[in-house]
C-alpha cells in the first residue's frame, strides 16, 4: 500500500501540470474612504452618515440548500475605512424576524445555533493564510486566523476590534470596526481578499458572496474575492504592551495543616510588529490562572490519552507551527505538540520563566519560532524547551517546509526532532472534486539510543460537493521519540481509506440528503505482522432540511495485544493475544436552531474477547441570551468474563450566564468514577475594554471515598488583570 500511495502521490503531481489552476476572474468590490472624524459609531443602529454614501458589495448567491438561487432574505453590505480602521456595515432583513436565532452573547462563542455572518479577510492577498471574523445576531463576535488555504484554523487567536449587533423589525444589524493595528498585512497593499457569507438559522439557509459552491468551503482562502481601494492606513509604531497582575489564595484539605497559602503574581508579553506581516512576543513569567479545566476521560485501550492544548498563549499563532500529514493513517502524529511545555506528564503545572515567539509571513515565506526557558520542580530540571518552524509557497496551492524542536521537558537527556513536509491542492481535480496531498518525513535524535528513529507520512484527501474520499499512510519507528511531540503508536504502520457519499434528494420532502461512508484501517508492525484492522460502515443515515441527523454503523475490527495491559484503576487485566468481532450503533443529533440541542451515540458489541455497550450523551439548553444550561453523561459497560467486569462513568454539567457580550460566568462541573474526584470551576470574565480583561476563577474538588462519603481536597481562588496598552 505504502508504494501504491507514493506512485499515486507522484502522479497527482504530473496529473496537476494539465489541470487548470484558475478559477475565473475574480469578484471585486471598492472599498470606501472616510476621515476619522466621520467614522461610525460601533452600536448596531446605522444611523451614521457615512454609510448612506458608502458602497454595497453587491448581492450574495445562495449557496445551501440549493446552490444557485437567489436568497431568500436580503443582505446589504457596505464597506469603509480610515486611517486607522476598516468598518464593515451589515443589514441583514429577515421576513419573519421573530425567527431570528440571537441566543449568543460572549465573546468566541459557537455561533452554529444562531443567524449570523461570517468575513474572511487576506490582507497579504497570498492567498492562503486569512483572518475570520464572525457576528451573530445576539451581539456574540469572535475570530480566527487561517493558514494553509483553509486546512489551518487557530480558533483562540484574538484581535482586538469592536463589533455590535441588534434584531430590529426588518430583521437584524450590525457594524464591525477592525482596527489595522490588529491586522497583519502586506506593506502598502490596496487590494485585499476578501469574502462574507450570512447564514439564516430558522431556515438553515447560507449564502455566499464570492465563490458560491458547494464543494468548497468558505474557509478556502485561494477562492476569495477581493476589495480595492484602500489609501493611506496608519499601524502605529506595532508596539503593544500587556502587563498582568495576579493572585490568589489555595489550599489541600487533605493536608494536616490546610492553612490558606497565598500566591501573587505579576508579569506580561509585549509585541512589536517587526513589519506589517511579522510579530515578535516575549512574555514573561506567564500564567495560565483563567484556562478551564481539561475534560474527563477514561482509557479504554493501551495508548495514550490526547489533550488540547488549551493555554492562550500557546494557542495564537499555533497555525504557524502546525506540520505535515498529521492525521495520516487515522494516527494522530504531532511531532510538536505545546502542551509539552509548561505541563509535567500528570498535568501539573511547570512554571515558565520566559518565552520569545516570532511569527508571521514575508513574501512567500511563513515563519514560527518559540523559545521557552521553563523553571525548576521537585521532579524536573530548569530546561530550555525551542521549535523553529519554515514554510515556503510555490504558488497559491503548494508550500514546502521544515520544522525544528530541541529540548527534553522531562529531563531525560536531549533530544531534537527534524523534519521536512509538503502540501499541494489541485482546485478541479475530476469534476468538482479538489485534491490536497499533504507528506512529512521526520526524525528524531538524542542522549539515549532509544530516541533514535523516524517517521514518515502521506495523505490524500479529495473533496466535492458530493462526495469525498481519503487514502493516507503513516509509518513510526519503534524508536521514534520526539520529546516536545504527541505520538500515540510506535513501531507500526498505520493506514486506512474512507469513501463518503452525500447525494442531495429532490426538493419538496423532509429530507436534505442522504449519507453513507465506509471506512477501511490497518495496522501492522514494521516486521509486517498485523497488529489492527478496522471495516465498515462508519454513517449510513440522513440529514433533515431541520438540521437534525441520524445514522447507524456497523464495524468488524481485529486487533493484537504483545503485552498484558489493564483498565479501570488497574483492576481488570487484558491479556496478550489476537482478538476479533464486531460493533454497531447508532448516532443522532438535533439541530442547534432550536433553542435546545443534544446528541446521543449508542454503541454495543465485541471488546477484547468480551463485550460492552457505551452510552455517549449530550444536551445544551439556550433558555435566553442571559442563561445557558448543558450537560453530558457517558457509560461503558464492560464484561471481558468472571471477575473481569466494570462500568465507567463521566458526568458534566454546564450552567452559564452570559450578562452582556464583555461579561460572563462559566461553571462546569465534572465527575468521573475512576479517580472518584468531583470538580467545580467557576470562571468569571470581564472585557472591560478591547484587549483588557479581568478574570475571576474558582476551583474546588472532592474525592469520593469507598464508603461513598465525599471529602473536600482542594480548594482555591484566582484573579486576574491584564491590561493592553498600544503605541
Amino acid at each position: 500500500m505504502s508504494a501504491r500511495l507514493l506512485s499515486l502521490l507522484f502522479v497527482v503531481l504530473g496529473v496537476d501540470a494539465l489541470v487548470a489552476q484558475g478559477g475565473g476572474e475574480r469578484r471585486t468590490t471598492p472599498v470606501g474612504r472616510i476621515e476619522p472624524a466621520d467614522a461610525p459609531r460601533i452600536d448596531g443602529h446605522m444611523t451614521d452618515g457615512c454609510w448612506q454614501a458608502a458602497p454595497a458589495i453587491g448581492e450574495l448567491t445562495m449557496v445551501e440548500p440549493w446552490l444557485g438561487r437567489a436568497p431568500s432574505q436580503r443582505t446589504v453590505v457596505k464597506l469603509l475605512h480610515d486611517r486607522h480602521n476598516f468598518y464593515i456595515g451589515l443589514w441583514c432583513y429577515d421576513a419573519a424576524p421573530t425567527g431570528i436565532r440571537a441566543s449568543q452573547r460572549a465573546r468566541d462563542a459557537k455561533l452554529d445555533p444562531d443567524d449570523r455572518v461570517e468575513i474572511l479577510l487576506d490582507p497579504f492577498e497570498n492567498r492562503r493564510t486569512a483572518y475570520f471574523f464572525q457576528i451573530g445576531a445576539g451581539g456574540s463576535i469572535g475570530d480566527i486566523l487561517i493558514s494553509q488555504n483553509g486546512a489551518r484554523f487557530d480558533k483562540p487567536w484574538d484581535a482586538i476590534w469592536r463589533g455590535s449587533a441588534r434584531v430590529t423589525d426588518e430583521g437584524w444589524m450590525a457594524e464591525i470596526a477592525i482596527p489595522f493595528r490588529s491586522l497583519p498585512r502586506r506593506d502598502a497593499a490596496s487590494r485585499w481578499g476578501f469574502n462574507l457569507a450570512r447564514y439564516v438559522r430558522s431556515t438553515n439557509e447560507a449564502y455566499r458572496w464570492a465563490n458560491p459552491s458547494q464543494s468548497v468551503t468558505f474557509f478556502r482562502v485561494s477562492e476569495c474575492g477581493s476589495i480595492e481601494g484602500f489609501g493611506e492606513i496608519d499601524g502605529g509604531v506595532g508596539l503593544e504592551v500587556v502587563p498582568y497582575v495576579a493572585g490568589g489564595v489555595s489550599r489541600d484539605r487533605t493536608a494536616a495543616a490546610d492553612d490558606w497559602q497565598v500566591d501573587p503574581d505579576a508579569g506580561g508579553e509585549l509585541y512589536y510588529r517587526v513589519s506589517p506581516s511579522v510579530t515578535l512576543a516575549t512574555t514573561v513569567l506567564t500564567d495560565f490562572a483563567e484556562t478551564e479545566n481539561d475534560s474527563r476521560q477514561i482509557n479504554l485501550n493501551r495508548f495514550p490519552l490526547f489533550f488540547p492544548e488549551k493555554r492562550d498563549f500557546f494557542l495564537e499563532g499555533s497555525s504557524y507551527f502546525n506540520f505535515g500529514a498529521s492525521e495520516a493513517g487515522n494516527s494522530r502524529f504531532l511531532p510538536f505538540f505545546t502542551r509539552r511545555m509548561g505541563l509535567a506528564g500528570d498535568g501539573s503545572k511547570i512554571p515558565l520563566l520566559v518565552g520569545v515567539k516570532l511569527t508571521g509571513e514575508a513574501g512567500p515565506f511563513e515563519v514560527g519560532l518559540l523559545d521557552v526557558e521553563a523553571d525548576a520542580t521537585a521532579v524536573v530540571e530548569s530546561e530550555n524547551l525551542a521549535v523553529a518552524r519554515f514554510k515556503y509557497a510555490i504558488g497559491e496551492q503548494t508550500t514546502i517546509g521544515v520544522l525544528g524542536t530541541n529540548g527534553n521537558p522531562a529531563s531525560t537527556g536531549s533530544n531534537s526532532v527534524l523534519g521536512v513536509d509538503f502540501y499541494h491542492r489541485i482546485p478541479k481535480f475530476f469534476g468538482d472534486l479538489d485534491l490536497t496531498a499533504s507528506m512529512d518525513a521526520v526524525v528524531s535524535t538524542g542522549a539515549q539510543a532509544a530516541d533514535d528513529g523516524e517517521s514518515l507520512g502521506v495523505d490524500l484527501r479529495a473533496r466535492g460537493s458530493e462526495w469525498t474520499a481519503g487514502v493516507g499512510t503513516r509509518w513510526v519507528a519503534d524508536d521514534f521519540q520526539p520529546a516536545l511531540g504527541f505520538v500515540r503508536r510506535r513501531g507500526t504502520r498505520q493506514s486506512a481509506a474512507e469513501v463518503e457519499y452525500r447525494p442531495r434528494l429532490a426538493e419538496g420532502g423532509a429530507i436534505r440528503r442522504l449519507v453513507c461512508e465506509l471506512e477501511a484501517e490497518r495496522g501492522d508492525a514494521l516486521n509486517g505482522d498485523p497488529q489492527q484492522s478496522r471495516l465498515g460502515i462508519d454513517q449510513l443515515g440522513v440529514e433533515l432540511h431541520s438540521g437534525d441527523e441520524i445514522s447507524a454503523f456497523v464495524r468488524a475490527e481485529t486487533e493484537r495485544v504483545d503485552t498484558d495491559f489493564t483498565l479501570f484503576r488497574d483492576s481488570v487485566t487484558v491479556f496478550s493475544g489476537d482478538y476479533q468481532g464486531t460493533r454497531f450503533g447508532v448516532f443522532a443529533e438535533t439541530s442547534e436552531g432550536r433553542p435546545w440541542n443534544g446528541s446521543f451515540l449508542l454503541s454495543t458489541g465485541d471488546f477484547f474477547g468480551g463485550r460492552s455497550d457505551r452510552v455517549e450523551s449530550q444536551l445544551e439548553w439556550r433558555t435566553s441570551p442571559l442563561l445557558h444550561v448543558g450537560g453530558g453523561y457517558d457509560t461503558a459497560i464492560v464484561d471481558l468474563g468472571p471477575g473481569r467486569a466494570f462500568t465507567t462513568h463521566i458526568g458534566s454539567g454546564r450552567v452559564d450566564l452570559h450578562f452582556t457580550p464583555a461579561v460572563s460566568l462559566r461553571n462546569l462541573v465534572q465527575f468521573d468514577n475512576e479517580s472518584n474526584v468531583l470538580g467545580w470551576q467557576s470562571r468569571l470574565r470581564w472585557i472591560y475594554a478591547p484587549g483588557c480583561d479581568f478574570f475571576a476563577v474558582l476551583g474546588t474538588a472532592w474525592q469520593r471515598e469507598e464508603d461513598d462519603s465525599i471529602v473536600p481536597t482542594e480548594q482555591s481562588l484566582q484573579f486576574k488583570i491584564a491590561h493592553s496598552l498600544r503605541f
